[in-house]
């Protein structure tokens, strides 16, 4: 008997001592004993904290359960047509808004020149800065001003781009500094002196970068532009925008389009293999970095970079070559347009050289703006415009190369192709079939004039926005890569200027 009481006796002290069984414990009995019975919600004890531990674990295990199942009917609900799709939601991405906004400026444009608007333009001043105000179209400014800003603000909120609720605040710099670029440069010497207005503009943006940078961090690395100023920095919307507005005849596209395709498909692929491989077997540069410095080269600058770098998984790699093409970039946007005109060659062959050899879009619209014609700007645009399409093709081919190597992560080949693919090319396609068909003929060469204007203000925002891209100090940080890379960009320049001259000289001249 006594052996019968012993348990007994002993349990009330460890239920107290707190070694009672745990749910999970008598959960499992109940269920081997009798596997139809439900689960208990909480083991009931005599111990108080051992029924609230074991409520507690009953409640988390309910939470998790329909947690569980909220999730379930998320993601069922998530699986639509938009969701299997995503790329038909891709109207709110930057790419894509230099066409929203550029054809809703064609549109306001064409209106305009309807009901006998001029388009605003600064008087060339020999002495006076105020002469150059007096024409009464530059009250259309003050509309301009704030549309340009509320659109750019208007794609800034709509991506959720960091610091866009400050947008104002940069674009009020941007755009003064575009203001006093363009009316420095209707001087009468100046503008004798072909010193356009893209000059000025990437001077002052120069200036007022390094300005406010001050002294280098600790690591070596310029101190970043302020979020509100850095939010405005949009030089690639800004160029693609003004390039939308290129209201080209399509008795101009029709010849210049194979051309193009001469010019910039022939030797851009040919040469970014050459001096990647060049970079890696005589300067010792990395696989990666090569690629990245030869396509930034040969297609389109900080654009090819960036996309580059993704498709390799290094994207810390283009900082380096950015900052090179951003420095060295503008001997070229200097001397190519004197070069041309002290080599008498056409408006057409100059502006297909600069749309050839120049890395970036906005830096060959500058160029073609300070040579000075027409002709040169539209040659340009078009012709870098079909070189921009490589990037994609591009991207694949390095993707698709590297697809062996351990690190490097597959990619679906279709969606990177159309992920690089510049928007703003259907924008400039979808403006040329409205102006050429909608518009009518007799107002054509007005609202030519008229978009050339807007676009010529979008242009001259993005020169300040080189400008602000121009960081000294970065130049300083690892010097060794950085005269190799040096080394190698100017050697491809080199070949770049001379191989695109010659194709432009043979497009443009011999046929």
């Amino acid at each position: 008997m006594a052996s019968e009481h012993t348990p007994r006796q002993r349990r009330p002290s460890a239920d107290l001592l707190g070694h009672t069984p745990s749910v999970e414990s008598a959960t499992a009995l109940n269920s081997a004993l009798d596997p139809t019975a439900p689960s208990p919600p909480a083991l009931i004890t005599r111990n108080s904290m051992s029924i609230s531990v074991a409520s507690a674990d009953s409640t988390i295990l309910a939470e998790k359960k329909k947690d569980t199942n909220t999730q379930s009917d998320k993601a069922e609900k998530q699986d639509t047509f938009l969701s299997r799709y995503p790329w038909l939601m891709g109207w709110n991405h930057e790419d894509w808004w230099p066409c929203w906004i550029g054809l809703f400026l064609f549109a306001m444009v064409s209106i305009a020149v309807r009901h006998g608007i001029p388009a605003a333009h600064f008087e060339v001043w020999p002495a006076n800065p105020f002469d150059s105000l007096h024409a009464s179209s530059n009250y259309g400014l003050l509309v301009l001003f704030p549309l340009q800003g509320f659109l750019v603000w208007l794609a800034m909120w709509a991506i959720k781009a960091k610091g866009w609720r400050d947008f104002y605040k940069g674009y009020l710099v941007i755009y003064v500094l575009s203001f006093l670029s363009k009316w420095l440069a209707a001087q009468k010497n100046i503008k004798g002196a072909s010193l356009g207005d893209s000059i000025w503009a990437i001077l002052f943006g120069a200036i007022l970068r390094n300005a406010m940078a001050g002294s280098p961090m600790p690591d070596g690395r310029s101190r970043p532009l302020p979020p509100w100023l850095k939010v405005a920095q949009q030089t690639e919307l800004y160029i693609a925008i003004s390039l939308v507005l290129l209201c080209i005849n399509f008795t101009v596209l029709k010849p210049l389009a194979p051309r193009a395709l001469f010019v910039s498909w022939i030797d851009t692929p040919t040469l970014f293999v050459v001096v990647a491989m060049m970079g890696t077997s005589w300067l010792k540069i990395d696989m990666q970095t090569a690629m990245i410095m030869s396509g930034a080269t040969f297609i389109c600058g900080s654009s090819a970079a960036i996309a580059l770098a993704a498709s390799l998984s290094a994207g810390s790699k283009a900082d380096l070559p950015i900052a090179i093409i951003s420095v060295f970039t503008i001997p070229s946007i200097i001397a190519l347009p004197y070069i041309a005109k002290a080599l008498n060659v056409s408006a057409q062959v100059a502006g297909a050289w600069f749309g050839g050899c120049i890395d970036s879009t906005g830096a060959v619209i500058a160029a073609a703006t300070i040579y000075g014609d027409t002709a040169a700007v539209e040659t340009a645009a078009v012709v870098k415009m079909v070189q921009n399409v490589l990037i994609g093709p591009i991207s694949v081919g390095v993707a698709a190369t590297l697809r062996a190597k351990a690190d490097f992560k597959p990619v679906p080949y279709g969606t990177l192709l159309w992920s690089r693919f510049p928007k703003f090319v259907l924008g400039f396609v979808a403006t040329a079939i409205l102006f050429n068909t909608v518009v009518p003929e007799q107002d054509r060469d007005n609202v030519n004039t008229f978009s050339f204007m807007v676009g010529e203000w979008f242009s001259t925002m993005s020169f300040v926005s080189i400008g602000l891209g121009l960081q000294f100090h970065e130049l300083r940080r690892e010097a060794r890569l950085l005269l190799k890379l040096t080394a190698l960009y100017a050697l491809a320049q080199m070949v770049d200027i001379f191989s695109t001259f010659a194709l432009a000289y043979v497009a443009f001249e011999k046929f």
